[in-house]
């Protein structure tokens, strides 16, 4: 996941990657969830985003 992420925003020109690995890292330690549950929160929002019901 973070991976992705970093990737995006280095297409994106918006942070540096090793910025964008601490934004994943303290937002998936404060989150308290497990990997599958992370995953599947960050598919439907995904989803969501992509389908414009991003409000």
């Amino acid at each position: 996941m973070g991976a992705i992420i970093e990737e995006s925003l280095e297409f994106r020109g918006i942070l540096p990657s090793e910025t964008a690995r601490e934004i994943v890292a303290r937002a998936r330690s404060s989150a308290g969830l497990g990997d599958e549950e992370a995953m599947a929160i960050a598919v439907r929002e995904t989803r969501r985003y992509r389908a414009g019901k991003d409000d």
